[in-house]
């Protein structure tokens, strides 16, 4: 199996930086330019979140209501000034034409930035509740409150830098796994699978096409004794030598369910210690190898002291070169699980490779440092997990907190 090669990144940096540096952004003050027949007048009652809904009217330069006078342009945000409104629009490359065809209320505030800051990522960041519950703090006015330009400039938006400037790929990076998640929530997915997926899209984003070496499997287990091993062939584990109470035999429920307490099957001390070359203990990877095929599981701290079956394949990783959480994503990766099936064998119910391709198989290994950033990553969104099933998060909360995180650099790189 081929993997592409990647290239190492640039050290990203957060920094805090108001909306009113002069370095990065420009707050676009009232008035248009002279312009011939018509066109179309944006209110903030025309935009719905994100989306132009409607439009008001058709004006001319000469006939138009005294609101219509902000004038959008290249590289701009815009977004509803009004306490508790969330309405933003943006005007990039993607709609160039939108700049000749719209003239906007003074309802709307407007942030022009330079090229090296995305307009994708500066609407994400008005969409969040951080910058929102902002706004609406520094909003003024007893009749219609709103927000002003002065008060707009102090906001800071949290911008990726790497040498010296933002980030412009960093900070695509985020819009894209972002709008993935957008994307899932549209659809209805429930709040856990939104964050599997989540964490399949920063997987991908840190460490796919990034010019990393690739290593065989049998280089990057453990140099202690069995660490990579089959389950044992023959008649080791007949049931008739199982006890009621003794050491536990791994079965592929454990690995397929992800829990360690299922099954009922136990050995003496004296056969375990005739298997002990088949022993798994806590931080060891069990994964299934017949029907549901290539399931992984990790052995958790607390996990009873046992054996595995001849269904399983037992991996101990060398910690010093691969991170736990980053193989089980590699390993995981529809790459790896396509390329396990394509040469299964076993005409009736699929069975895993034999060892010698497994030994062989080629793991992408970027810096340990990356992956540990990745396993903290994927500590965060399992504490996000067992807080969901304490509560009742659905995907739009979950959405506005993976914001939250995201704009912290929380859960990238």
């Amino acid at each position: 199996m081929k993997m592409k090669q990647q290239t190492q990144m640039n050290k990203i940096e957060w920094r805090e930086v108001e909306l009113g540096s002069k370095d990065y952004f420009e707050i676009i003050s009232s008035g248009i330019r002279e312009f011939a027949k018509e066109k179309d007048y944006l209110s903030t009652e025309s935009v719905q979140g994100t989306k132009i809904e409607k439009v008001e009217c058709k004006i001319t330069y000469q006939d138009r209501p005294s609101r219509a006078n902000m004038q959008p342009v290249l590289n701009s945000t815009w977004f509803a000034k009004m306490k508790s409104t969330v309405k933003v629009y943006s005007f990039s490359n993607k709609n160039k034409e939108d700049i000749d065809k719209y003239i906007l209320s003074t309802g709307f505030a407007g942030v022009k930035f330079w090229e090296d800051v995305s307009s994708d990522y500066v609407k994400l960041f008005f969409l969040t509740r951080r910058f929102n519950e902002e706004k609406d703090k520094l909003s003024t006015g007893s009749t219609q409150s709103g927000i002003n330009n002065s008060f707009i400039s102090r906001i800071k938006i949290p911008l990726p830098f790497s040498n010296n400037k933002p980030d412009l790929k960093e900070q695509e990076r985020i819009v894209r796994i972002l709008e993935k998640a957008e994307k899932l929530k549209e659809r209805g997915k429930n709040a856990e699978e939104l964050l599997d997926e989540y964490l399949k899209s920063v997987f991908n984003e840190m460490f796919y096409n990034k010019g990393f070496p690739i290593e065989k499997l049998e280089n990057v287990v453990s140099p202690e004794k069995n660490s990579l091993k089959r389950g044992p062939f023959g008649g080791s584990l007949k049931k008739d030598i199982f006890v009621k109470e003794g050491f536990k035999v791994y079965e592929q429920q454990n690995a397929i369910y992800k829990n360690m307490k299922r099954g009922e099957y136990y050995i003496t001390s004296q056969k375990y210690k005739e298997m002990i070359d088949f022993s798994v203990k806590p931080g060891d990877f069990i994964i299934s190898c017949s029907g549901t095929m290539g399931k992984i599981a990790l052995i958790p701290e607390g996990s009873p002291q046992g054996v595995i079956n001849q269904a399983l394949l037992k991996i101990t990783l060398d910690n010093t070169k691969i991170a736990n959480s980053y193989f089980k994503f590699l390993f995981e990766n529809e790459q790896i699980q396509n390329h396990l099936f394509n040469v299964s064998h076993g005409s009736g119910i699929s069975n895993f490779p034999p060892m010698s391709f497994i030994r062989n198989l080629e793991v992408l290994l970027p810096p340990l440092p990356l992956q540990q950033k990745f396993a903290k990553i994927v500590e965060q969104v399992e504490k996000m997990k067992e807080n969901i099933k304490k509560t009742k998060t659905n995907s739009e909360e979950l959405f506005n907190s993976l914001m939250q995180k995201a704009f912290r650099g929380e859960l990238v790189r």
